[in-house]
């Protein structure tokens, strides 16, 4: 799983290449019916979803937690 996660982290828009290489073949074989601007719009949403999943579960946790620099801190009492 951590493999798969760094593969991920390096390249998310693979999971819409893979995508974009099955949907004609099972247009072809008659699976499914989508025009030519229907699989890009596939495409484009798959790799909108998968490039925000992995942002969200592969981003390391202290980039998550960092301050922002538009934040005052505790207030002293």
């Amino acid at each position: 799983m951590r493999n798969l996660k760094l593969i991920l982290r390096r390249e998310p828009a693979a999971v819409g290449t893979l995508v974009a290489s099955i949907m004609p073949v099972l247009v072809l074989v008659g699976v499914i019916r989508i025009d030519e601007a229907g699989i890009a719009a596939v495409v484009v949403a798959v790799n909108t979803l998968v490039g925000f999943g992995v942002r969200l579960l592969v981003s390391p946790a202290a980039a998550q937690n960092a301050p922002v620099a538009s934040d005052p801190g505790p207030v002293a009492a």
